[in-house]
């Protein structure tokens, strides 16, 4: 079945999924588009921060693509963070715990008179493992559920050398940018449901699969709303993914906002008993 320079004061504009990602292929990529990111967000009247492994003066030397760093540090428009400091000492990070180091940080930089806050840090070194991934995917989910309405934005840079599917994983969980794309878009809700968008089909379903097993959404609640507001496609594939994974979890799951096809799927996939409920627009 196939279907289808401003003042460091007010509000500052942004998109609710300004939070990025950068596949990159080395270091070097990665830094020169920080740079820009960073850039980009001084001129908005942003605070930008950078979690730094290797301290201050590596720090620096990272950040020379920037113009006049040292000015900015010293003004603190540039804050230089201990990485330990946002995410934790090692292993799978704590999502709660960096999600709320994030929240902090930007609370700074508003109660300091800036718009807001940017940060970025080349993550690769805090996925290495499996247990490493699904920790930091469940991260990149809940600091979705803060910045859809809060003024943080974020940059992840994540190496290719991860391998294609973690790759393709950590991609999806971003908004797309100029250094990926990405055919689909798994992303946190404000109000605390999944969100998608973008083709989800034979090609694409096997990278929601994968998060729903490293998210776990809902599993705890034991309830799941699925925003498909932005799912431009779909085929019955979708529809069968979501309905294993509520088995599975034993979770109750219902499709909001979803395109006018997904009533007439679940239709013709009634016999399949799926147990999908569809709510309103």
């Amino acid at each position: 079945m196939a279907a289808a320079q401003t003042g460091r004061t007010g509000p500052v504009e942004r998109d609710p999924r300004d939070h990025l990602c950068c596949l990159h292929r080395d270091a070097a990529e990665y830094r020169l588009r920080a740079a820009a990111f960073f850039a980009e967000g001084l001129r908005a009247g942003l605070r930008v921060a950078y979690p730094a492994t290797d301290g201050l003066e590596a720090a620096r030397a990272e950040l020379a693509d920037l113009d006049d760093v040292d000015r900015l540090v010293a003004d603190g428009a540039v804050q230089i963070l201990p990485a330990q400091e946002v995410y934790g000492p090692g292993g799978p990070v704590d999502p709660e715990r960096v999600v709320a180091a994030c929240a902090a940080a930007t609370e700074a930089a508003l109660a300091d008179g800036f718009r807001g806050l940017r940060m970025s840090a080349d993550v690769t070194g805090l996925v290495r493992t499996p247990e490493q991934q699904d920790a930091f995917a469940r991260y990149e989910f809940m600091a979705d559920q803060y910045i859809a309405d809060h003024p943080l934005s974020g940059l992840c840079g994540y190496s290719v050398d991860l391998g294609e599917d973690t790759a393709a994983d950590f991609a999806a969980l971003h908004a797309p940018g100029p250094s990926q794309d990405t055919d689909v878009r798994v992303f946190g809700c404000a109000d605390g449901a999944l969100g998608l968008a973008g083709e989800f089909d034979l090609a694409t379903v096997p990278v929601l699969d994968r998060l729903l097993t490293r998210l776990r959404p809902g599993a705890d609640a034991g309830a799941l709303v699925v925003d498909m507001a932005a799912v431009d496609f779909l085929d019955h594939r979708l529809l069968i993914a979501l309905d294993d994974y509520a088995r599975t979890r034993a979770v109750a799951l219902s499709l909001r906002s979803a395109p006018r096809l997904t009533a007439r799927l679940l239709e013709l996939l009634a016999d399949a008993g799926l147990h999908l409920t569809e709510l309103g627009r």
